[in-house]
């Protein structure tokens, strides 16, 4: 790759990474393995730049740098979800063979922004560079003056310090968890909001994303698929369906989880 558009050392990641959509989806259905696999290829496609080409060859060669625990259909699948779920651009992919995304650019181009370089060589950008580019400059010309202000804001963190202390938290519930359970009849078991096992909210939150209204079916659905517990069938059904082809979700879920037990 050349040094035009060469990989960076470091990149953020946002405190709820795990706690994505597509990703607490992947861990439903492949386990904890799966996030150690995206966060192996944001590192592949940073350490190279903001993209990577992506075929059979290079999937044999990551899946055997990885360790080689997994087959090639599963690591497909993960790809395929990655970029229906818009993780990754489905367009570049299918039209250039590559795995890349807004964000990824956005931040490449955050890190790089002090390199001399010409925008109009760089391939495969989503977005316009330009902007981006002036954004940066923006931003860390606003930081230069925030840290004028440091000295202040250090005294006002100390005292909301003292202050914090002094609050403690009585509610073992999200504020996502206890708003859309509100209407829930049944009973929860505490079990279910161990994050490690089960993805409640997540379910929830599919529930209400594929309009799943019926308040008895939420409720059939939630003691079929134990709560959420990650791993069961109710993910691999959200994940697989064509929901485009289904007149009552609901009843399609409770038909085939009803089956399983």
């Amino acid at each position: 790759m050349s040094i035009d558009h060469k990989g960076i050392p470091y990149f953020p990641i946002y405190a709820t990474f795990f706690e994505e959509e597509v990703i607490e989806l992947l861990e439903a259905q492949y386990g904890i393995r799966a996030s150690y696999i995206v966060m192996r290829l944001l590192c592949k496609i940073y350490k190279e730049g903001y993209y990577i080409s992506w075929g059979q060859e290079q999937s044999l060669i990551f899946i055997r740098k990885i360790g080689g625990e997994i087959q090639e259909k599963t690591m497909d699948k993960i790809i395929q979800i990655l970029l229906e779920k818009e993780f990754f651009d489905k367009a570049s992919y299918e039209k250039y063979g590559i795995l890349t995304s807004e964000q990824i650019q956005r931040v490449w181009l955050e890190a790089t922004v002090r390199r001399k370089r010409d925008f109009s060589k760089l391939p495969y950008l989503l977005s316009n560079p330009y902007a981006s580019s002036k954004n940066c400059k923006q931003k860390e010309e606003m930081n230069n003056e925030n840290a004028d202000n440091s000295s202040v804001q250090v005294g006002l963190i100390s005292e909301n310090a003292n202050n914090f202390e002094q609050t403690k938290l009585n509610k073992t519930k999200t504020p996502i968890e206890e708003e859309e359970l509100t209407n829930i009849s049944v009973e929860i078991p505490g079990y279910a909001y161990n994050q490690a096992t089960h993805n409640l909210s997540g379910l929830l939150e599919s529930m209400e994303r594929y309009k799943i209204t019926v308040q008895k079916e939420r409720e059939t659905i939630l003691m079929l698929s134990d709560y959420g517990k990650k791993g069961t069938q109710v993910w691999k059904i959200f994940a697989n369906t064509n929901w485009s082809k289904i007149g009552a979700p609901g009843k399609y879920i409770i038909s085939i989880l009803g089956s399983k037990h």
